[in-house]
């Protein structure tokens, strides 16, 4: 029996590093998303969850001083220590929707571009799921659910499988024309073996790319859609949701806002210069 021929796949940390390490603006990105998610990871642990219940009426809207660095909330509780305690949420939630969407995505993704049969009726779903805006699919999805940073992560997972669905199977049709998969038909190689041994791995790094700038914008939709009502509750510290609340008091207590809206922006802009940097690194079109 002949022996199965080894294909090189290029292996993405590596492969990446070796055509181009990142300029100082996408390390500077990283080190910044991964402080704030380093903090993030750390502060349950050092804060105590009591803090989102602790009413102190008599210290509400209170400046930042050596006590409250950010400040106090209408409900007179640490600003500080719910921004904190908000990074643990929001980054999970993001990196779990990122996550679940890239698996899905690029499961049905490979099958629909490899096998013919599934080609037309997978496309034809991601057509249904991409005909409607994604924060009117997202509001639809979580307003049936409920309120809860869990049904918030599954109505964005509808929002974004679709998107990897997509650019997979582009890149699974090109990849099956190369010669290596031809030549693994010619020695009898299953199609299932064929893509999840040879294709994906060859196929999946333009995926890869997406997703680490996606997760930026998915923080800002899960920040939004929470402004606007469909997040966790006043006792759940979530980004979007402490600006909701600190938005009757802007003039009064601007730092409410100001502090929650700088967590989102710096975490988005670390992810988008990390992101940018990704796509130039692993598009085949863009390394020349």
């Amino acid at each position: 029996m002949t022996a199965e021929p080894q294909i090189p796949v290029r292996r993405g940390v590596v492969f990446a590093a070796r055509q181009r390490l990142p300029p100082r603006l996408a390390t500077a990105g990283l080190v910044v998303f991964l402080s704030i998610l380093v903090v993030g990871a750390v502060a349950p642990h050092v804060i105590s969850g009591s803090v989102v219940r602790e009413v102190a009426f008599s210290g509400k809207l209170a400046p930042p001083d050596a006590h409250h660095w950010f400040g106090t909330d209408d409900y007179g509780r640490d600003l500080f220590s719910m921004v904190l305690l908000a990074a643990n949420l929001d980054l999970s939630a993001a990196l779990s929707v990122v996550g679940a969407a890239v698996l899905i995505g690029v499961l049905l993704g490979a099958l629909a571009g490899f096998l013919r049969r599934l080609d037309q009726p997978l496309m034809r779903i991601t057509d249904v799921f991409l005909s409607i805006p994604s924060l009117v699919l997202a509001m639809a999805i979580a307003s049936v659910l409920g309120r809860s940073i869990a049904n918030l992560s599954i109505a964005l997972v509808f929002v974004w499988w679709p998107i990897y669905c997509r650019l997979m199977r582009g890149q699974v049709l090109s990849e099956k024309e190369k010669p290596y998969v031809k030549a693994l038909t010619t020695l009898g190689v299953g199609p299932l073996r064929m893509i999840f041994r040879h294709i994906i791995p060859n196929a999946i790094f333009p995926v890869v790319a997406r997703a680490a700038a996606d997760v930026g914008l998915i923080l800002i939709t899960m920040a939004a859609l929470s402004y606007i009502g469909f997040g966790p509750g006043p006792y759940v510290p979530e980004w979007g949701s402490l600006i909701a609340a600190g938005q009757a008091y802007i003039f009064q207590a601007p730092w409410l806002v100001l502090f929650p809206g700088a967590a989102i922006f710096l975490t988005s802009l670390s992810l988008n210069l990390v992101g940018d940097w990704a796509r130039d690194a692993f598009d085949p079109r863009l390394r020349g």
